[in-house]
C-alpha cells in the first residue's frame, strides 16, 4: 500500500534511497504496518523522533497506518 512519510528538520538527512521510496515523499509499505515499522524502514533512528502525526493528528508508534496515510515526522524542537 502506498502512504506517504514526511520528515522535517535534521532527520531528512536519515532517509535513504531504497526500492521502497516510489518519489521524494511516498513509500510502498506492507500491509498493517505500524508507524514504529516505517520509522525502522525509513532508516530514522528512535532517539532522533519526538512528534508523530498521521493525516495531521497525534500519532504513537504502535498506530497501524492505512492506504493514502500521510505520516509527519519531526525531530525534537527548540524555540526562542
Amino acid at each position: 500500500m502506498i502512504i506517504e512519510v514526511k520528515v522535517f528538520s535534521s532527520l531528512c538527512h536519515y532517509i535513504p534511497k531504497s526500492e521502497r521510496r516510489l518519489d521524494r515523499h511516498k513509500w510502498d509499505i506492507d500491509e498493517g504496518a505500524t508507524v514504529q515499522q516505517v520509522l525502522k524502514m525509513v532508516g530514522l533512528p528512535d532517539d532522533e523522533v519526538r512528534v508523530l502525526l498521521i493525516n495531521g493528528r497525534n500519532a504513537k508508534r504502535e498506530n497501524v497506518l492505512k492506504e493514502g496515510d500521510v505520516l509527519h515526522v519531526f525531530p525534537p524542537m527548540a524555540g526562542g
